[in-house]
């Protein structure tokens, strides 16, 4: 079928790591996760933590990826174990060359996998003052972003929720988006989690056209839980509307896990989703009855 949006379903992106349609699909194997999101008709996958795979084995999911036609979705910069690590966070060299080798890293796998996007996330200083902390986050960041560009690659920023994430540079929107304005490079720019944004700053459509001219990525999750669209409070009906009203041509990330596990639910979740989309698909600017 076709989508209204780009949608990504992950293939792993914490601890544990398991697929988001592991029971659809009855396999940990990568490569048999693209084939099935290719026969349902999604644009990409999320391979957010491919770091943890080695080299050949980022290969061969990159090439399934490009086989079948999709795109590679966010690749974390880092490994999980090190997301909150302060280096972004600290006016050092000794920072910037722990940075660069984490780039140079997340760089090759993304190229293996054909990503065009790395997420970047940091830690903070846990008695130090935020505000300098920012500061350093944006000039490592300008360090950072010319070398992104020349990769053709972008550095995503994005806001965690503080109460299942504390300690981190991040966790409002409007933080988020002064780092990038105060960057101000077209290789810095956001990712839109609605989870976490609908967790620390609600009216998750507001913060979104704050946001707009600054999203690179949207990501889908539910709150309390980071479980699929319709198991909590996120109006998806409204931010999957917006995205269409506004022609939004990125992936949407599917990265969130089940309320409860199994084949039952993940097919459950799909049919949400298309109901979601179709939706989304009745306020296109094209739609004969749109608004």
């Amino acid at each position: 079928m076709s989508w209204t949006q780009r949608y990504a379903p992950h293939l792993g992106y914490r601890p544990p790591f398991d697929p988001l349609f592991s029971a659809l699909v009855s396999s940990d194997d990568p490569v048999a996760h693209v084939a099935f999101a290719a026969e349902q008709g999604f644009a990409g996958v999320l391979c957010a933590a491919a770091r943890r795979w080695g080299a050949r084995e980022q290969e061969r999911v990159g090439q399934a990826i490009a086989q079948r036609g999709l795109q590679a979705g966010c690749v974390l910069y880092t490994s999980f174990d090190q997301l909150k690590n302060p280096s972004w966070a600290t006016d050092s060299e000794d920072a910037r060359r722990w940075i660069a080798d984490e780039l140079a890293q997340a760089m090759a796998t993304a190229q293996r996998l054909g990503a065009r996007q790395l997420a970047v996330l940091g830690g903070a200083h846990p008695f130090r003052p935020i505000g300098p902390q920012r500061e350093a986050f944006a000039q490592n960041l300008r360090f950072a972003a010319d070398r992104a560009a020349r990769e053709g690659l972008v550095l995503c920023l994005e806001t965690l929720n503080s109460h299942a994430v504390p300690g981190m540079l991040l966790h409002h929107m409007p933080d988020a988006l002064a780092v990038v304005q105060a960057v101000d490079h077209p290789a810095v720019r956001l990712i839109f989690d609605t989870a976490h944004v609908q967790a620390m700053d609600g009216e998750l459509l507001h913060a979104m056209d704050q946001a707009w001219a600054h999203i690179e990525i949207v990501q889908l999750a539910d709150c309390p839980g980071r479980v699929e669209p319709g198991a909590g409070q996120v109006d998806f009906a409204g931010v999957l509307s917006m995205l269409t009203q506004r022609a939004y041509p990125g992936l949407v990330e599917l990265e969130h896990g089940w309320a409860q596990a199994g084949a039952l639910s993940e097919q459950r979740g799909l049919e949400t989703l298309r109901r979601l989309d179709a939706i989304a698909a009745s306020h296109s600017p094209l739609h004969g009855d749109a608004p």
